[in-house]
């Protein structure tokens, strides 16, 4: 049984600003498929659910100027379907392939997995190592904010009152590749224990090749580890190079002990493993050095 609740979908941003100024309290829907359990659950104490799946602003895979545009409504299948998502944001594309099963990803928005905000979120990585900016309307007009910025705790976004996620812009780099891994208990529907993207731009050049990596699951929010990318730019990517780079990424993160799926020193020792998966399918990895 549900918790009963008031139910509105706005057809205009101006009908939508109208019912959140009215109450501030209310809760978006886009996808549903963590907001439902939370509803069926008891969990959550909002008694008004503003769905916004009939504003087209908010939908499709666009580029513009210089830029990919995912609106906040587009489904993981859709992030899945996408040639040019899966030709040149390729880690986007596999966090679409290990999210949850196909029904799910018909139902389930790009949007929400990000304001949900959960450290083990599938686009999290992706979308820090993309360099990913959120587009976020309001009746006082528009903001746009890097991931980072805008994803600032657990379950917790830079929304103020009365605003919400409109959609999410990738920049366009002409030589770029990128993957993503993770690790979960069981093959199928279950959370990430551990992910990690890889992103590398100009990666024939060894000399301007910048690479850059992303965790998740393993903090409060996705975490970049600048040292490690100021380490494996630029430079040949030796396996000895590799160790050093396996040991900075364990030292940096701090898995909280109370975790479910792994214990932090499986955390800490993974994420090295799956850098090196992701270096080696980026052609990225000297073996035999």
């Amino acid at each position: 049984m549900f918790k009963k609740f008031d139910y509105y979908a706005p057809k205009t941003l101006a009908e939508l600003f109208e019912l959140t100024n009215e109450n501030n309290e209310a809760q978006i829907l886009a996808g549903g498929t963590d907001l439902l359990l939370k509803l069926r659950e008891k969990t959550t104490p909002h008694k008004m659910l503003i769905d916004i799946k009939k504003l087209d602003n908010f939908r499709g895979i666009e580029t513009k100027d210089g830029y990919l545009r995912m609106g906040a409504l587009t489904t993981i299948r859709e992030i899945q379907a996408s040639k040019i998502i899966r030709e040149k944001y390729t880690a986007l594309y596999d966090a679409a392939k290990s999210f949850g099963c196909l029904e799910i990803r018909n139902r389930a928005t790009i949007g929400g997995n990000i304001v949900h905000a959960s450290p083990g979120a599938e686009f999290g990585t992706p979308l820090f190592v993309l360099a990913a900016e959120a587009e976020v309307i309001g009746p006082d007009g528009t903001r746009v904010i890097p991931i980072h910025e805008f994803w600032q705790d657990v379950y917790q976004v830079d929304l103020k009152d009365n605003e919400v996620l409109a959609a999410i812009r990738l920049p366009y780099y002409e030589k770029m590749v990128s993957r993503y891994h993770r690790l979960s208990r069981v093959k199928g529907m279950d959370l990430a224990i551990v992910g990690v993207s890889v992103l590398a731009l100009d990666p024939a050049n060894i000399e301007k090749r910048e690479v850059k990596i992303a965790m998740g699951a393993v903090a409060r929010i996705p975490f970049r580890n600048k040292e490690v990318e100021t380490m494996l730019s630029g430079v040949k990517i030796t396996n000895e190079l590799l160790v050093s780079v396996k040991e900075k990424l364990s030292d940096s993160i701090a898995p909280r002990s109370s975790s479910l799926r792994a214990k932090p020193a499986y955390k800490k020792a993974m994420v090295g493993n799956l850098t090196e998966q992701a270096l080696l399918e980026l052609g990225l990895l000297e073996e035999g050095e």
